[in-house]
């Protein structure tokens, strides 16, 4: 028997890596190559590798490994808390509670109890950054705006979907389950989060520097961090939290490490991670794969598919607007991806017996064709976009769209008329006290001719002690561009971003124009974006 895992294992990682191989040979993610390796060498199919326990342990530590890199590669806690009160989080709960709601409720119609219809739903709303961040990263666009905001929102997504579904598995263990244990397994996973961020800023730093500092051991550091990883995940269980979960928080944690500490620890996970465990993960699911699904109504299947591929993609396309994000359906499409975190809490959900193979073998179904779709969109939709800078800000846009914009619309249609000035004997203490020079600098007058520009930037000139000493023409910046009324936005944008601020005056068409009003970067993203432009800044 034990020989005989050994077989089972070797064929699996062999046949994972071939077809991962061919899959990204085709530019596809190569997680699909894993999960069909598993259906083609499984018992949907071929049956030369059947499912023993020696490979559902391999299968429970790739979950481990996959949720730890997960954390350390993708989770940024302290950029999520940033976005919690803003309208990206509205969009990123949007594009969660809408497929959420839908699938569930469907799940109840089909009398499926609570737990198991939202446990489901929990799966169906998720994202995952996986296969988006790979897609980001081949194009160059990872770092750039619409990587950025894609990267946001299904970060989002995807934390709040791991959360739900760990709170109704663990629910789903009880007998009768109440109120009460929602709140108390609540109160359980912000004591474990509590206690897991303390050891990660005040204890995981201190381990990891005096390991690397007395042992010599060679490998001691990446075996410590495997070890860790395992105990983490065990003692997450012990607290009623799904294992993977204490792995992601860990991940977390030494994400925040320093740069040498980190990069080792990341490369040397990488190695055993996607080598050999998170493959056999993938191909594990292909595995329990069946064709059993068949035997489900049509209608059914038809529904499910369609809320995966079209809810999802609905969803993620309101969230999108409500984000402010554009364009709207390329970002869509990376905000429906799905990919490593679904099929992990699909395989947990089996696992617990939520799903049955049929059901368990349907969704992964509909999660592979959304996983399709979503990177031949996105990746056909981004190589169509440009990034259009405007002075500190950053636009995705289709280029025809951009032309057009920039060749009809001239400064006169995005130029603000109200606008900060002050005169140039005006103390600074005073300025402050009516103008907000983070928000926009200020014009500085001489009578009725402008002779300079002040911003945040100028104030560093001085000490605040002395605000009430110096004087705008202390710290007025002379030397600044104009464009007047009928210029084309192409050239105002270009003057602008010559310029070191985010806004730029415009003149009468005369040898000695007057100001009668400014452009700022935001008044030209509005009109790119069609957003309503203000008619003032203050």
């Amino acid at each position: 028997m034990v020989f005989e895992s050994i077989l089972y294992l070797a064929v699996l990682i062999v046949s994972a890596k071939l077809f991962g191989e061919l899959m990204h040979r085709i530019n596809q993610p190569t997680i699909i190559g894993n999960v069909l390796a598993g259906i083609i060498v499984g018992p949907a199919l071929f049956a030369i590798v059947q499912p023993v326990e020696a490979i559902d342990l391999f299968v429970s530590i790739g979950v481990f490994f996959l949720f730890f890199l997960i954390g350390l590669e993708e989770i940024d806690i302290a950029g999520l808390f940033k976005v919690m009160r803003g309208r990206i989080f509205a969009g990123s709960a949007v594009a969660f509670l809408i497929p959420f709601v839908t699938a569930g409720i469907f799940g109840l119609a089909l009398d499926m109890n609570f737990i198991h219809a939202f446990a489901i739903a929990s799966v169906i709303a998720a994202s995952s950054l996986g296969v988006t961040a790979k897609i980001l990263t081949d194009l160059g666009k990872l770092r750039s705006t619409i990587g950025l905001e894609i990267f946001t929102v299904t970060a989002i997504v995807e934390f709040i979907a791991i959360i739900i579904t760990s709170v109704l598995i663990q629910v789903n263990q009880s007998d009768n389950p109440e109120i009460s244990e929602f709140l108390w397994l609540f109160a359980k996973m912000i004591i474990f989060f509590v206690v897991a961020g303390l050891v990660s800023k005040f204890v995981v730093p201190r381990f990891f520097r005096f390991i690397r500092k007395h042992f010599q051991v060679k490998l001691i550091y990446f075996g410590l961090v495997v070890g860790m990883i395992l105990l983490v995940a065990y003692f997450a269980e012990l607290s009623g939290i799904h294992g993977a979960i204490g792995a992601l928080l860990l991940g977390v944690a030494v994400s925040r490490m320093n740069r040498e500490d980190y990069t080792e620890i990341s490369q040397n996970i990488h190695v055993i991670g996607y080598g050999v465990f998170i493959p056999i993960f993938f191909a594990g699911i292909g595995l329990h794969f069946t064709t059993g699904f068949l035997e489900i109504p049509i209608w059914v299947i038809a529904v499910f598919i369609g809320i995966i591929v079209g809810v999802k993609f609905v969803a993620s396309w309101i969230a999108v607007r409500i984000a402010r994000m554009y364009p709207a359906t390329t970002v869509a499409y990376g905000v429906m991806s799905k990919g490593a975190v679904d099929l992990a809490l699909l395989l947990s959900l089996l696992e617990v017996d939520i799903v049955d193979k049929n059901m368990f073998s349907l969704l992964v179904l509909g999660t592979l064709i959304t996983m399709v779709i979503s990177s031949v969109e996105l990746q056909r939709k981004l190589k169509k976009v440009i990034q259009v800078k405007v002075g500190n800000l950053e636009i995705a846009m289709f280029p025809i769209y951009f032309r057009r914009a920039v060749s009809d619309k001239k400064a006169e249609d995005v130029m603000i008329t109200k606008y900060p000035t002050v005169f140039q004997n005006e103390k600074i203490k005073d300025i402050l006290e009516k103008y907000d020079l983070s928000k926009i600098p200020c014009l500085v007058n001489d009578v009725d001719q402008t002779v300079g520009i002040i911003s945040q930037k100028d104030l560093s000139k001085v000490h605040k002690n002395s605000y009430d000493k110096y004087t705008a023409q202390d710290i007025m910046n002379r030397k600044f561009n104009t464009v007047l009324p009928q210029e084309y936005l192409f050239s105002v944008i270009q003057k602008m971003n010559s310029h070191p601020y985010d806004m730029i005056p415009v003149t009468e068409p005369s040898p000695n124009g007057k100001i009668i009003g400014i452009v700022t970067n935001q008044s030209i993203m509005g009109l790119l974006s069609k957003k309503p432009i203000p008619k003032s800044e203050s």
